[in-house]
């Protein structure tokens, strides 16, 4: 039997891909049931199929009379329905979805923002933090912060740091007097938070950072909970990065003498054996006491300056020589061995540009990334911004969040044009319905996450009205498009007329055998019937006597029903139509070749059935084929009836101009 999508197929080929060539003139080359067909999509058919390494060239004449049969297939399906109903509809969408995807997926970025976070990402910062929270934020929630929730700790943190600058305050005991984070007030250092550069804050944080001089205190840097002031120690150039193992011995920061004895006599044991040739890893695995890495010998993969505690890190980055193993070096865990196993300097941009990127978009930068990609969809959609009433919905979020159910509810009648894309006009009361809809943000502050939103409805009506337009934007999608439409209803509509009809047509299939017998002749006999394996030479006697006056299919039946107990079977059947060489038991009874083997548990054999010379006695017999060569007949006749059935006008002038 023919696949039934096989044709369908063959068909789309000829159509596949239609990119339709902007041209200022483009005639119709046919019309099909009135519908015209232009020449670019025509031109372009003819053209991708009968290039250099098409493997099926057609000429000019012959293209023109598979695109009509082709067209006209679609012509019937649209006018049975098919292009009406849900299923088509649903699988044409969830297609469309999918091809639209990369369409509407922004690609240029702003290149400034995320070169000046690799700029930042080159200094490594030393820093300390003093912490302080908002009033009332764990009744309020880090969400619900409005601007005015934030002045009196801000004018707090200004405060402080003012006093600081000019009494030159100690900003450890600072941390010990004002700060409301209990945890950095209780380090060796109070508030010290170690070394960081941009790749590993959060833009709010590492900006200023960035622009604070060693030594200086920086502004208050509100985060969702609070402001911190932020010291700077010092500032380094990026290192790079290192590769390294360790062997660590526990030994604790407040360890008695005994401890610290006990640790030493190990770390003796461990050099002694490093002398003598042992292997680190093996080391690392014997006697670390960081289960983490000791299983895979002490190796802490690469990381970046300051990602160790702080004797650590400068040990490692000292080292110089690859391979080498430094003296024990004891912080609050213990004393540590160290093998430098690589070193590499910092990443160019090109390698770390979509780290970055991936940064800014979780944080809630998403729109600055994009804003050139964004600011030209703003042009090309007419965007315009009623700005009155967007000030006052940015008035209001001064003192109500905007995700709150007050500020929501209070717009959702208000049908003041907001904005406009394309023509089209959106209200607050949709602005509203998007915020209700949407109510996370990456931001905490009210006016802040107003904007947020607002760029966000902005973003999404953009993209919609760029969804819209790419039909109109871009030939080669609404041409594939199209191509797939036509090919869901060809489809359906060839499974409908010939596929699914030739299958069940049982007596179309037996009528068209009968006239085109001679056709399925064989050059060699075959053997028509059933191959029945029986336990041993007894039961097949028996057997034999019992349905020898039965038909065939009977006589199976029979066996299969009385030679059975419960699950198991004392026959075994195999039904076919076997030519020389392709049954074993029919070769060695019927055609008198070779010896067959018999499976496990079986010891005789007799065949129900007749010897076919020169040709199948049923459609049956050669189904397959039948239904194949049905499916062929009935095309033919049914593509006459739709030239019968469909006006269609060729303009042979215009085709002739491709030739």
């Amino acid at each position: 039997m023919k696949p039934m999508k096989r044709s369908v197929f063959s068909l789309i080929l000829i159509v596949s891909s239609i990119a339709v060539f902007a041209q200022a003139n483009d005639p119709v080359v046919m019309n099909i049931n009135g519908k015209d067909v232009k020449m670019s999509e025509f031109e372009y058919i003819y053209n991708k199929n009968n290039n250099e390494d098409a493997i099926d060239k057609r000429t000019l004449d012959e293209y023109v009379v598979l695109f009509k049969n082709f067209k006209l297939r679609v012509a019937e399906a649209e006018a049975q329905g098919m292009d009406t109903t849900a299923a088509f509809h649903k699988e044409l969408n969830e297609y469309r979805t999918q091809l639209a995807r990369p369409y509407l997926t922004l690609k240029n970025v702003n290149e400034d923002i995320l070169k000046e976070a690799y700029k930042r990402a080159q200094v490594y910062n030393e820093i300390s933090g003093l912490f302080i929270a908002f009033p009332d934020i764990k009744e309020k929630g880090v969400y619900s912060i409005t601007p005015a929730d934030t002045l009196e700790t801000y004018n707090k943190a200004m405060e402080i740091r003012k006093q600081t600058l000019k009494k030159g305050a100690d900003f450890e005991k600072l941390v010990t007097e004002y700060s409301d984070d209990e945890n950095s007030k209780q380090l060796d250092r109070p508030g010290f938070l170690g070394w960081y550069s941009s790749m590993d804050l959060v833009p709010s944080l590492e900006i200023p950072i960035y622009n604070t001089p060693e030594g200086q205190i920086s502004m208050p840097v509100r985060t969702p909970q609070g402001y911190y002031l932020l010291k700077v120690h010092r500032k380094k150039a990026n290192p790079g990065e290192v590769h390294a193992a360790h062997i660590l011995i526990a030994c604790p920061a407040d360890a008695d003498t005994v401890q610290v004895s006990d640790a030493q006599k190990k770390l003796e044991e461990i050099k002694e054996k490093l002398k003598g040739g042992a292997e680190f890893s093996e080391l690392a695995e014997e006697y670390s006491s960081d289960q983490g890495t000791a299983s895979r010998g002490g190796d802490l993969s690469w990381f970046g300056y300051g990602r160790m505690v702080p004797e650590f890190n400068d040990k490692v980055f000292s080292m110089t020589e690859i391979g080498s193993v430094s003296e024990p070096v004891r912080s609050r865990f213990g004393f540590h061995i160290i093998k430098l196993l690589g070193k590499r300097d910092a990443a160019e941009y090109d390698k770390v540009k979509a780290q970055i990127q991936t940064k800014f978009e979780r944080t809630g930068s998403y729109y600055e990334v994009f804003k050139p990609e964004i600011d030209r969809l703003k042009k090309e959609h007419n965007y315009s911004v009623n700005t009155s009433v967007y000030n006052n919905l940015l008035n209001t979020a001064n003192s109500t969040v905007p995700t709150d159910s007050t500020y929501i509810s209070g717009l959702l009648s208000d049908n003041q044009t907001l904005m406009s894309v394309d023509g089209a006009t959106y209200t607050v009361a949709d602005f509203a319905q998007h915020l209700k809809n949407n109510p996370r943000s990456f931001f905490n502050l009210s006016t802040e996450i107003f904007q947020d939103k607002y760029d966000q409805f902005v973003y999404d009506q953009l993209m919609a009205a760029e969804d819209r337009s790419l039909e109109k934007k871009h030939p080669e999608f609404r041409n594939l498009m199209q191509e797939y439409r036509d090919g869901i209803l060809l489809f359906e509509v060839s499974n409908k007329e010939v596929w699914e009809r030739a299958s069940v047509d049982t007596l179309g299939l037996a009528d068209f055998f009968e006239k085109n017998k001679n056709k399925y002749a064989w050059s060699e006999p075959h053997w028509k019937g059933y191959v029945v394996l029986t336990k041993d030479s007894e039961n097949k006697k028996k057997m034999q006597k019992e349905v020898s006056k039965m038909k065939p299919e009977a006589a199976v039946n029979y066996l299969l029903e009385n030679y059975k107990v419960g699950e198991v079977s004392y026959v075994k059947i195999e039904k076919g139509l076997f030519k020389k060489g392709q049954n074993a038991f029919v070769d060695e009874s019927v055609f008198k070749s070779g010896k067959a083997e018999f499976p496990e548990e079986y010891q005789d054999f007799f065949l129900i059935g007749k010897l076919l010379k020169d040709k199948p006695e049923s459609y049956t017999d050669v189904r397959g084929l039948v239904i194949t060569d049905y499916q062929d007949h009935l095309e033919k006749q049914w593509l006459e009836s739709l030239n019968a059935k469909y006006p269609v006008k060729i303009n042979k002038e215009v085709i002739d101009t491709l030739k």
